[in-house]
C-alpha cells in the first residue's frame, strides 16, 4: 500500500535527480541488446557514476551509505558526492517503495532486492532504526513481479497483525537471511506463506541458538531447495521460542515438505530430525565442519537420500594457519562425515574455503599459492580420514571443491582466482595421503564464481 503522502518523486520539494529517470534511461539504451541486458548490472550505490553499459537489475537498500539527498549531481559525468551514513529506518524503505510503485520499468527489470546495512556498525548488531515492518516489505516485494532472490543481510523484520496481502502463487528463486534478520520465527513463517515456493532458502541460524553462536562463515549451498510453503493460518500457535526444537517444528509445520530435495544445516541442532522425516524426496544433505561427533538420529532415512556435503573454513594468516591449525580443521571435516555413515551415501562432496589473512598490500599471488601449498603440505591426519571413509559402504564418488578469499584489513577482499595449479596440488595431497581406492573415485574442482571462471 503506498502511503498518503507519496507524490511523483519528481514533483516533491527539493528531491534529486529521479532515479528511475537515470534506469529508463539506460534501459531505453539497451532495450535492443538481448546480450547486454542479460550481462548488466547496476546497484543503487551507483546511480551517479552510471553509465548507459549499466542496467539495474539488482537492487541494493538503502543505497549503500550514501544518502539520496545529497545525489545532486546535475550529469551522469560527475563524480558522486561525498558519502554520508544514513541509518536504516522504515522511512528509507517507504522511499524505496515509492520509487518501485512510480517506476512501471523498474517493476520490469528488478530480478534482485538486497537490503544492506549502511555500515559495519549497523550489521552486526540489533538497532531500533534497523527494524522493518513485514507489511512494508511484503509491499515492496508485491511491486517487483519478476523478483527472484531476495537478502534480508541488514535488516530485522518485525511482525505484524494484519494479514498479508501479497499473492501466494508467486515463486521466488532464492532468499537468504540471518536469524537477526527475523524477529521472531512467526515473522519468517508468514513471509514465508508470501510465496508458493522458494527454490533455495538459506537460513543462518547464528543469532537464534545463542548457546552454539558461531562467526558467521560463506556457505555456497542453500538450507532448503524446492520447498512449498503452508499459508500461516496453519499455525497453531506462535513459535516465538528460540531453541531449535521449535525452530525447525516450525519449519516442519509451517512448510510443505514433500518436494524438499537439499537441506544445509550450519549448525546441527536438537529436532533437524524432524526436517528429514518430513522430507520423503530429500537427496542430499549439507553440514558445517564441527569438531565434535554429531548425531542425527534419523527415525526414518528418506529412500533418495544420497549425497552429503559437508563445508569447511581454513584461515591463514602471514602463512600460518590459525588455531586449531590444518590438521585440526581437516579432522573436523571427517569427524562430521561420520554422522552420515549410517545413512546409504553414495556421493561425498566438501567444500573447502581458503581465507588468506594479510594485514597490507605487498604479496603476490605467486606468495597466495606458496602460501596454500604451505597449508596443503602441514595435513597428516590421514588414518582418520581413511577409517571414516571405509563406513560408507555404497560410496562411489568423492568430490572436493577449491574456493578462496584474500582478507585485508579484517575484512573480504576479493576473491583468490582458483586456478589449475591449486587444484593440482589439492589434488596431488588427497592421492598421496588416502588409500588408492578413494584415489580412483576423487575429483577435484574450482568453486564456480566469476573470479574462477
Amino acid at each position: 500500500m503506498l502511503p498518503d503522502h507519496s507524490l511523483p518523486l519528481n514533483s516533491r520539494p527539493g528531491a534529486s535527480r529521479l532515479p528511475q529517470e537515470l534506469v529508463d534511461n539506460v534501459i531505453g539504451e539497451l532495450d535492443g541488446d538481448r546480450d547486454a541486458l542479460k550481462q548488466c548490472s547496476l546497484v543503487a550505490s551507483n546511480w551517479l557514476p552510471a553509465s548507459s553499459s549499466l542496467l539495474l537489475r539488482r537492487v541494493v537498500w538503502p543505497p549503500c551509505a550514501r544518502n539520496i539527498d545529497v545525489c545532486q549531481a546535475s550529469s551522469l559525468d560527475e563524480a558522486p558526492p561525498p558519502c554520508r551514513y544514513v541509518p536504516v529506518s522504515e522511512n528509507s524503505f517507504v522511499l524505496c517503495l515509492e520509487i518501485l510503485a512510480s517506476s512501471p520499468r523498474l517493476q520490469r527489470f528488478v530480478r534482485e532486492l538486497v537490503c544492506m546495512p549502511p555500515n559495519e556498525e549497523h550489521s552486526m548488531k540489533y538497532d531500533p532504526r534497523g527494524f522493518l515492518k513485514l507489511e512494508t516489505f511484503v509491499d515492496i516485494v508485491g511491486h517487483l513481479p519478476h523478483l527472484e532472490f531476495v537478502n534480508l543481510l541488514g535488516v530485522v523484520l518485525q511482525s505484524w497483525d494484519q494479514p498479508s496481502s501479497a499473492e501466494s502463487g508467486r515463486t521466488l528463486k532464492k532468499l537468504f537471511a540471518f536469524g537477526r534478520s527475523i524477529n521472531d520465527f512467526t515473522t519468517l513463517f508468514k513471509f514465508l506463506s508470501t510465496f508458493r515456493r522458494i527454490q533455495q532458502l538459506l537460513l543462518t541460524v547464528h543469532g537464534l541458538f545463542p548457546q552454539d553462536w558461531l562467526p558467521y562463515t560463506p556457505v555456497s549451498r542453500p538450507m532448503v531447495e524446492v520447498l512449498e510453503c503452508r499459508r500461516t493460518q496453519d499455525l497453531d500457535e506462535p513459535l516465538v521460542s528460540s531453541s531449535p526444537l521449535s525452530f525447525y517444528a516450525g519449519l516442519a509445520h509451517n512448510l510443505d515438505l514433500d518436494t524438499l530435495r537439499h537441506f544445509y544445516s550450519d549448525t546441527l541442532q536438537p529436532g533437524s530430525a524432524t526436517i528429514f522425516s518430513a522430507a520423503p524426496a530429500l537427496e542430499s544433505l549439507g553440514l558445517r565442519a564441527r569438531d565434535h561427533e554429531l548425531s542425527l538420529n534419523l527415525d526414518r532415512v528418506p529412500p533418495r537420500l544420497a549425497s552429503v556435503n559437508v563445508s569447511c573454513t581454513i584461515f591463514t594468516h602471514n602463512g600460518l594457519v590459525t588455531p586449531p591449525g590444518v590438521d585440526g580443521e581437516w579432522t573436523c571435516i571427517w569427524t562430521t562425515l561420520r554422522a552420515a555413515t549410517e545413512l546409504p551415501i553414495r556421493k561425498i562432496i566438501v567444500e573447502l574455503h581458503v581465507f588468506f589473512f594479510h594485514p597490507a598490500a605487498g604479496f603476490s599471488q605467486e606468495d597466495l599459492y606458496a602460501e596454500y601449498e604451505a597449508m596443503l603440505s602441514r595435513i597428516t591426519e590421514w588414518q582418520t580420514a581413511a577409517s571414516v571413509l571405509d563406513e560408507f559402504a555404497r560410496l562411489e564418488s568423492i568430490t572436493f571443491v577449491v574456493r578462496a578469499t584474500l582478507v585485508q584489513q579484517g575484512a573480504p577482499l576479493a576473491s583468490v582466482h582458483v586456478h589449475k595449479r591449486y587444484v593440482a596440488a589439492m589434488r596431488d595431497a588427497l592421492a598421496e595421503g588416502l588409500p588408492r581406492r578413494y584415489v580412483d573415485i576423487l575429483h577435484v574442482k574450482a568453486a564456480a564464481s566469476k573470479s574462477n571462471a
